[in-house]
């Protein structure tokens, strides 16, 4: 135990952990699955505000242009003639020249020329928002430059070689089109940032390795992800339980591989009773505790699970019970008699009781730290080869460390990409500081080991905590907490459904 105290308090200095550039574009690519259509919506929206944004703010502009070639009696080139053009303009001269014999009081546009190198062309362009004005304003400026430019460079002569007439606006679609474009690339870099935010600040575990670095924990192995197929009507057939005979073969290896090591360590440390917790809601706990009580007590074992989560009951859920039952809250409150709330449910070989969360009703957690809690775990050690008890996350309730003062062990479940590594170290240290003996951790719903074999995919269906992990399946007309009862053709007698 003081062993996992150095650790905590080590890692409580959090420190900066590495970034792994693997990893980290592995997270990328599982975010860019999640968010593309994020990315598109901004990328269209953005596409669409500039298009129209351009569209209706766009002034016309208009580009009159001449080429000519220049001759100057002091023998200067075209280059020279550009590079002078400037000052004649910035001078003022030439624009009160041409503003004066176009009446007008300044130069109605911007007047702008470029020499073609090692030539003695020079194109000289007039820029405005009426094209007529264009046209006229480059006449001018043809026709009167050389008088202002014989007091800088010489008597120079312009010779017309080529003119655009009243231009026309060309630019206008390139414009628009180009407005999109940005906007479209504008979009998707904001989507590309808000995707780079959720990888850097999601950080969820993804990897065992992860785990055996960060956590000195034992590894009870992985539970595979099973993919799940959305049907409008949810019944114990579709359920995520394994006396679901089409519940997939690679998910029934894996807990009886968990069940196998759980139970070597029960029985070497003579334990009679588990908790099963994880950090935050969502990562599957219940359904685990579920499971791994059918596997058991399919071994010819007595076995009883309680659910501890009154806040949130799921036990019943998973089982797809229906029916109304006292539920623990009853039994500690002495509502009800503990053998009149335990429901038996036919598993094979052993048997299985359970012990039902009842109505959700968070009044009732406060008696889970209290001497009726401690006395019903001792009691039900004298019923049963071993207790489960499904309890509230530890990593935010203190009720499973309340509860760890009364249970003998506890197995802490991880989901793939779910949890985040301190929510992780802060849920596990709230174990170790009660003492209670922690035989490991399940890595569940890994996707690196999918569920492999026939019958349907399954998922899970988690909701937010006052009704995280629960499955909603809706019940038919039969009753399954009595499985051997079930018609002929329709049940066999451990409850599963038979394939027509």
């Amino acid at each position: 135990m003081e062993e996992y105290k150095e650790v905590f308090e080590n890692e409580s200095r959090r420190e900066l952990e590495k970034i792994d550039i693997t990893s980290l574009f592995v997270d990328f690519c599982q975010g860019l699955r999640k968010l593309w259509w994020l990315i598109l919506v901004l990328t269209v929206v953005f596409a669409i505000r500039g298009y129209f944004a351009t569209s209706t703010s766009y002034v016309s502009q208009y580009v009159a242009e001449a080429t000519v070639s220049v001759t100057s009696s002091t023998g200067s080139s075209a280059e020279d003639m550009a590079q002078i053009f400037p000052y004649i303009l910035s001078s003022g001269v030439l624009a009160d020249v041409v503003a004066e014999d176009m009446g007008l009081t300044q130069i109605p546009g911007t007047v702008s020329a470029v020499a073609d190198e090692g030539t003695n062309l020079l194109t000289i362009s007039v820029t405005s928002s009426d094209p007529q004005v264009a046209y006229n304003t480059l006449q001018s400026v043809l026709k009167n430059y050389p008088e202002v430019a014989e007091f800088v460079v010489g008597k120079t002569k312009l010779t017309v070689l080529d003119e655009t007439g009243i231009p026309s606006d060309t630019r206008r679609e390139e414009v628009i089109r180009g407005s999109y474009k940005r906007g479209a690339l504008k979009g998707a870099g904001f989507g590309f940032a808000i995707l780079a935010f959720y990888v850097l600040t999601r950080r969820t575990v993804k990897s065992k390795r992860e785990l055996k670095n960060q956590i000195n924990l034992m590894d009870c192995g992985s539970i595979p992800y099973i993919q799940v197929k959305k049907r409008k009507k949810k019944t114990f057939n579709n359920s995520l339980c394994l006396l679901n005979e089409r519940i997939s073969q690679g998910y029934v290896e894996a807990i009886r591989k968990l069940r196998i090591k759980v139970m070597k360590d029960m029985e070497e440390n003579q334990f009679k009773s588990i908790m099963i917790t994880s950090s935050i809601p969502g990562e599957g706990k219940t359904t685990l505790a579920v499971n791994l009580a059918i596997s058991i007590a399919n071994q010819g074992k007595k076995v009883i699970l309680i659910d501890c989560d009154m806040r949130n009951p799921s036990v019943a859920g998973v089982m797809n019970e229906q029916e109304t039952h006292p539920g623990l809250g009853a039994v500690l409150k002495k509502e009800t008699a503990l053998n009149d709330a335990l429901i038996r449910v036919e598993t094979g070989k052993g048997s299985l009781e359970i012990l039902y969360g009842g109505n959700n009703d968070e009044k009732n957690t406060k008696m889970l730290g209290t001497k009726r809690m401690e006395a019903l775990i001792h009691t039900l050690k004298k019923q049963a080869d071993l207790i489960i008890l499904d309890t509230a996350p530890s990593g935010i309730l203190a009720d499973a460390a309340v509860l760890a003062r009364y249970v003998d062990a506890a197995l802490y479940v991880i989901r793939y990409d779910h949890t985040k590594m301190q929510q992780i170290r802060e849920g596990i240290q709230s174990l170790v500081m009660s003492g209670i003996h922690l035989i490991g951790y399940t890595f569940n719903g890994d996707n690196q080991s999918r569920g492999r074999g026939y019958g349907y995919g399954y998922g899970y269906g988690y909701k937010r905590y006052s009704g995280y992990s629960r499955y909603g399946v809706k019940k038919e007309s039969d009753s399954y907490r009595h499985y051997g009862n079930a018609p002929k053709g329709t049940q066999d007698q451990y409850g599963r459904i038979i394939k027509e």
